[in-house]
């Protein structure tokens, strides 16, 4: 108990030094005095709990944390984790980064493989209070320690891994998701549904259509078959709805959304349009609360917003007009109908400068706004994709000045987030169009190429 006698004598030294004695230091610290004495002066001497150290640093005007790293020795006080101490001490480890206090308690828990399952509460416990990254090294030292394959708490420690990796850089995005997918299938109901619909994100977001697709089938059969279990107890008093991240209906409908937009992304337009059908009017969908009838609304707008930009893409020019209409009555909708309209001009020499001289406002505006990860990687994509179509659009027309600023625009995102695919796109764009470049416009793509060289 070496360490214990240097906390305690840590503890002695701060109240001599306030020139107190056990009552007076008692009172100060709140804590009681037998209690207090038990702890200094009782042989063997009674354990501190946290509670009782953090009480004690404070009264001694100490930081946080003081004298943490003495009290890993606390919670294996009888050479056993003791989890009253353990616990508590982690969670408040992770909270104030004290990395190394958690390395060594983990460490030690780890004698006992049999303590994989307090680490992995730990874990959760911080996970489910908002504190995602203080997280993740009890669900690393989970994923690195369960022998189980097969595991619910090793699934759900990647799941929830994968979750919070999810960032704007492709490359990050890509490992986290490979890393993820095998254990999909092995998560509870409700997180399985979740992991499908954000592995079909992420893929989404990589251009990787063959995988979205993958999950986007597995999603729509997983989603019924959930269901079909749920439907006979939906009409009981008693019925609890599954705990997912979103109403049943969602996971339903994002599936058939999915579909269509992965056929009409192969121009099969007649497919995509069938897989509008299956989302258009989900009022059939039987255990649905308030929040799930408005996503049953939401579904019927993607409905009517893509069987535009199907038309769009099949030629008919009349669905212009149809376009117009759409965004003046869903304004919030602008970046999706934007790239659509783009795509479908540039796919159908389509004229529309004047349409988006009316509707498209500065797009950089809508990436300043602080939203959550999907969100955000969402709105990134749309704007990289706008400024690509709008580079093809202004070189259709001759307007090779335009058409460099979309390049140079979505080069300098395209480079921050690592979207390879895209930058194999849009740099022999820029290299066709070098010739009507100002030097400025050269010089800036030249600091660009030397960003995704890491020269700079």
């Amino acid at each position: 108990m070496e360490t214990g006698n240097a906390l305690r004598s840590e503890i002695e030294k701060g109240i001599l030094n306030l020139g107190l004695n056990f009552s007076g230091f008692s009172e100060l610290s709140g804590i009681n005095r037998g209690i207090f004495s038990a702890i200094l002066n009782s042989n063997p001497p009674k354990p501190i709990s946290l509670h009782q150290l953090e009480s004690i640093g404070k009264a001694l005007g100490q930081p946080e944390g003081w004298m943490f790293e003495s009290y890993i020795d606390e919670c294996f006080f009888d050479g056993k984790p003791n989890r009253r101490r353990v616990e508590p001490f982690l969670i408040r480890c992770a909270e104030l980064g004290k990395k190394d206090c958690i390395e060594q308690v983990l460490s030690r828990l780890l004698d006992d493989l049999k303590q994989v399952s307090t680490i992995f509460e730990i874990g959760e416990a911080l996970y489910l209070a908002g504190k995602v990254q203080e997280s993740l090294p009890f669900y690393e030292c989970v994923i690195q320690n369960d022998r189980y394959n097969h595991s619910e708490k090793l699934a759900i420690s990647h799941y929830r891994v994968f979750r919070a990796s999810i960032c704007e850089d492709h490359e990050i995005n890509l490992r986290a998701a490979i890393r993820f997918e095998s254990y999909c299938e092995k998560l509870p109901d409700h997180h399985r549904l979740d992991g499908l619909m954000n592995l079909i994100d992420v893929y989404f977001s990589l251009d990787k259509w063959e995988e979205a697709e993958r999950y986007a089938r597995e999603l729509r059969t997983f989603s019924e078959v959930v269901y079909q279990m749920e439907l006979p107890k939906i009409d009981s008093p008693e019925y609890m709805p599954l705990p997912t991240e979103k109403p049943l209906v969602v996971y339903y409908g994002y599936a058939f959304l999915s579909m269509e937009s992965i056929m009409s992304h192969h121009g099969f337009y007649k497919e995509a349009l069938e897989y509008t059908l299956g989302y258009e009017d989900l009022n059939w969908f039987k255990g649905t609360d308030d929040l799930g009838k408005e996503q049953i609304k939401r579904f019927s707008r993607f409905s009517l917003q893509n069987r535009i930009y199907i038309d769009l893409f099949m030629g008919q020019q009349s669905a212009l007009s149809h376009w117009q209409e759409f965004v003046r009555n869903c304004p919030e909708e602008i970046l999706a109908a934007t790239y659509h309209l783009l795509k479908a001009a540039n796919q159908n020499n389509f004229h529309i400068s004047e349409i988006l001289d009316k509707y498209v406002d500065s797009l950089e505006l809508y990436l300043k706004e602080d939203l959550r990860p999907r969100k955000k990687i969402l709105r990134i994509n749309y704007y990289v994709n706008i400024h690509y179509e709008k580079a093809l659009y202004y070189f259709r027309k001759n307007e090779y000045d335009s058409a460099i600023v979309s390049i140079l625009l979505a080069l300098g995102v395209v480079v921050k987030i690592k979207n390879k695919d895209m930058f194999m796109k849009l740099v022999p764009l820029f290299e066709v169009l070098r010739s009507y470049a100002s030097k400025e416009q050269e010089q800036q793509y030249v600091i660009l190429m030397k960003k995704e060289l890491n020269l700079i």
